[in-house]
């Protein structure tokens, strides 16, 4: 069982793959060959603009702060507009723009490969979470997770990793908003 705290020192500020903007890497884990398992990220959407192509890759993506956008798939299914702490899943192979941006807004990522990887994205709550591996991202406020007789304490903007079978604790702070991430293997690959 492990609990391990991420901050700012531990992230990476990289381009978008279509170069119109920037992304604040949380954790990404790539398998032997370097492709990539699993990425968590947040970024900021200031004006309308396509997304970057990513074939292979679901994802669940999350507005954490701002007026948001809505999403056009390119006719994979209907336009969808954000709201805030409700995930939305879609796949990285559509062809994918933000619309009617309605104010600068940031987004909470979670990418996984396809038919290796899902993940399991919602609002934390207080109370318990079990999952052999997974994240809580202190949004707004703080978030401490407690298991066995380790604590952490995740301010805004940090990341707690959990790695463990047994249950964590959570408790969000009364006006903070977490959301939890369940990394799941798809095809009985070791996320340990």
């Amino acid at each position: 069982m492990s609990l391990r705290l991420l901050t700012a020192a531990d992230f990476r500020r990289l381009p978008w793959r279509n170069g119109r903007g920037t992304t604040l890497e949380l954790v990404r884990r790539d398998d032997a060959a370097g492709a990539l398992l699993w990425r968590l990220s947040v970024a900021d959407v200031v004006e309308p603009g396509p997304f970057s192509p990513l074939p292979g890759i679901d994802r669940v993506i999350t507005l954490i702060d701002g007026d948001g956008f809505d999403l056009d798939f390119g006719g994979a299914r209907p336009p969808v507009p954000l709201r805030p702490f409700e995930p939305l899943t879609f796949s990285g192979d559509w062809s994918t723009a933000a619309v009617a941006v309605h104010g600068a807004s940031r987004d909470f990522n979670v990418m996984t490969a396809r038919g290796r990887i899902a993940a399991e994205v919602e609002t934390a709550r207080n109370g318990v979470m079990a999952a052999p591996l997974a994240y809580v991202f202190a949004a707004r406020g703080g978030v401490v997770a407690t298991t066995g007789g380790a604590t952490v304490h995740a301010g805004t903007g940090e990341l707690i990793e959990c790695r463990q079978e047994s249950e964590v604790r959570l408790e969000v702070d009364e006006a903070g908003t977490a959301l939890a991430v369940r990394i799941l293997a798809s095809d009985g690959e070791a996320l340990l």
